[in-house]
């Protein structure tokens, strides 16, 4: 009898062991195509000698999008321009398996899966990936160019030439990038965490001071340029993002007291919330609100 309860808990590891091993090989073989396979196949056969990797073209990509021609981006120690490259690969490698561990994520989990539950968790696996994709291009496209034309500012104020090491640049860069990315899931976590009850949306609207105050902090040390327009730029579409949430949210609630109505109909029901009265008490046992 314990071997049969032992059996599915070993075959469970075993298969988590599988899909982990199956992302670890992703990852290998994506970062060894950013740092081996030519950005120009055809110029190999034309020049043997000169050989460039896909990195080295991003890496070019990314000074031109955001360093501008301005900014002069130096290598501050011998080994920086090998560790430059690596950082890169890893951070596009991550990028670029990200189907492939949303993948094996969801296969693990979809045979424990309720029909309604497949169907929630398809919704914020797509609003989750569409929100850090979304985040991340803003990142990469707003957010870093504001950082440096800021620091460039800042530059001809103290009348400094406009230097910066490597680095510090591209770490700068893809921090940026991934942290916005991050920070911009952040209405589809709120909107899983209000369908399953964990949170409910009064508790936001009652601390919104709190929670917008809190927020901007964290968009203050994202953008560690410290520059107040390149703050609010970041924080205005995240303080829509978070209203529609709320919205969204309100909406699974309002359908969440309907269906608790239905079901005791006969029972006393809290007018601002819906929920089941305590008959020995005239407060809410859900919102605290009385209804005398």
């Amino acid at each position: 009898m314990s071997r049969d309860k032992e059996m599915p808990l070993m075959e469970h590891i075993r298969e988590l062991k599988d899909r982990v091993k199956v992302i670890i090989i992703a990852f290998v073989v994506a970062v060894i195509f950013w740092l081996a396979f030519p950005a120009n196949p055809a110029s190999i056969l034309e020049n043997v000698e000169f050989y460039e990797p896909m990195i080295s073209l991003i890496l070019q990509k990314v000074v031109a999008d955001v360093g501008g021609t301005q900014l002069q981006i130096i290598g501050c120690s011998l080994t920086s321009p090998l560790e430059i490259i690596f950082l890169g690969a890893v951070f596009l490698a991550f990028i670029t398996i990200s189907p492939v561990v949303a993948y094996e994520i969801y296969a693990y989990v979809d045979p424990a899966l309720y029909p309604h539950e497949r169907r929630l968790i398809y919704g914020f696996v797509g609003a989750f990936t569409s929100l850090f994709a979304a985040g991340s291009a803003f990142g990469y496209l707003v957010a870093a160019p504001l950082v440096m034309r800021a620091m460039l500012f800042f530059f001809q104020l103290a009348s400094i030439t406009p230097t910066v090491c490597a680095m510090d640049f591209y770490s700068l860069v893809f921090t940026t990038v991934l942290l916005i990315g991050v920070v911009f899931t952040a209405p589809a976590i709120l909107v899983l965490l209000i369908r399953f009850g964990i949170v409910s949306t009064r508790m936001f609207s009652k601390n919104r001071l709190y929670l917008y105050g809190g927020l901007y902090i964290l968009v203050a040390l994202i953008t560690p340029d410290g520059w107040l327009v390149g703050n609010a730029i970041l924080f205005a579409p995240l303080v829509v993002l978070i209203e529609s949430a709320l919205l969204i949210g309100r909406r699974y609630e309002k359908k969440r007291e309907m269906m608790a109505v239905v079901a005791n109909p006969g029972a006393e029901h809290c007018k601002f919330c819906g929920a089941v009265m305590d008959e020995s008490s005239p407060f809410c046992p859900k919102c605290g609100k009385s209804n005398v």
